[in-house]
């Protein structure tokens, strides 16, 4: 397992201060037993950090006087946990591949493997828990620096915006595990004989939400939710261990899913409360790019429209002259013709 810590170098190292205040320069002698000529320094150690950077006894000092915020640890908090739950989803898939196939094992390998695979069920479904509540101290977080007054206006919306960012990507990783999930518990109700209800690709008849996310979410709480009823009815008319055992094992996994669908709506929620997708940065650059090109097409028509119209100012203009001139031709031999008239003959 890895930590990501660019994100908090790179806030440590814009943090510094690149003029910092004067330190007091080598002494001849110090305390610690260091020579003069080492006091003085040599030309490569003060070329790599100013003299002004260096106590007496020759230890270097970085100014950090701006330290990240609280809540940029929230981001390294997620990840890590999106890391294990990944890991954990990929040991889990394997096992319900192995765990619904035809075979022969005794009871004893059964119920170790459903063990397995109820643990890594809840492991993964905590973990989601802990990513909401990091994502929900972020807004915590946000809160009493605005009461204590040390955030500003950008510090904030940088927050928003990644809180929205660690949502989204809780979102896509949980729907991603719910639909495997999904598709398990199907293969159960298969092997134990239930019947299938409608297909679960199919949305129900009525749904608050024009979301297709929300939708498929709402169609899997659905289909568990059917899933516990008829557990419920066969638990209470079968007395076989392996069978009731089997109906623990789908009632477990068909609470997972709800508890799954309950958080992805809630991530949904707080998207659509921070503004959904308005002010996520990488939205708004893809927007303004999209804005600038759209600027750039109107400029050339305009342009076009511009030259366009200039040609045909000239041709007007060449038409009027056209036409002055054939009326001037047109009147003028008439204007002749009767000064010829009204001349009196000698």
């Amino acid at each position: 397992m890895w930590r990501d810590r660019t994100n908090l170098y790179i806030s440590y190292r814009q943090s510094y201060a690149h003029h910092p205040a004067k330190k007091p320069k080598y002494s001849s002698s110090t305390g610690n037993g260091y020579s003069d000529s080492f006091a003085s320094g040599s030309s490569e150690r003060q070329g790599l950090m100013s003299a002004g950077a260096f106590e007496d006894d020759g230890d270097a000092v970085i100014e950090m006087d701006l330290l990240p915020p609280r809540w940029a640890d929230v981001s390294d908090e997620v990840t890590e946990l999106l890391t294990d739950i990944s890991g954990k989803s990929v040991k889990l898939e394997k096992l319900h591949q192995k765990h619904v196939l035809p075979g022969f094992d005794d009871e004893e390998v059964k119920k170790t493997e459903e063990g397995e695979i109820e643990k890594l069920t809840q492991d993964i479904t905590r973990g989601f828990h802990e990513c909401q509540k990091a994502i929900q101290k972020v807004e915590q977080m946000v809160r009493e620096s605005k009461q204590q007054g040390g955030i500003s206006k950008g510090e904030e919306t940088m927050a928003r915006n990644i809180q929205i960012s660690l949502a989204g990507r809780v979102q896509e990783a949980s729907a991603g595990f719910r639909k495997k999930q999904s598709a398990y518990l199907k293969k159960l109700r298969g092997l134990s004989g239930m019947a299938v209800p409608i297909d679960r690709a199919s949305t129900p008849l009525y749904s608050n939400y024009t979301d297709p996310s929300l939708m498929e979410s709402d169609a899997d709480k659905s289909y568990s939710q059917s899933t516990l009823q008829q557990t419920s009815q066969k638990q209470l008319t079968s007395n076989d261990a392996a069978i009731m055992q089997r109906e623990r094992e789908i009632t477990d996994i068909a609470q997972g899913i709800i508890e799954l669908a309950d958080i992805f709506k809630e991530l949904q929620t707080m998207i659509i409360d921070q503004g959904t997708m308005l002010d996520r940065i990488d939205y708004n650059v893809e927007r303004m790019a999209v804005d600038v090109k759209a600027a750039d097409k109107e400029l050339k028509v305009a342009s076009g429209y511009q030259k366009k119209g200039t040609k045909r100012r000239i041709i007007f203009l060449l038409i009027l002259l056209v036409v002055g001139m054939v009326i001037l031709l047109i009147v003028k031999p008439k204007r002749h013709r009767g000064a010829d008239e009204n001349v009196i003959p000698p």
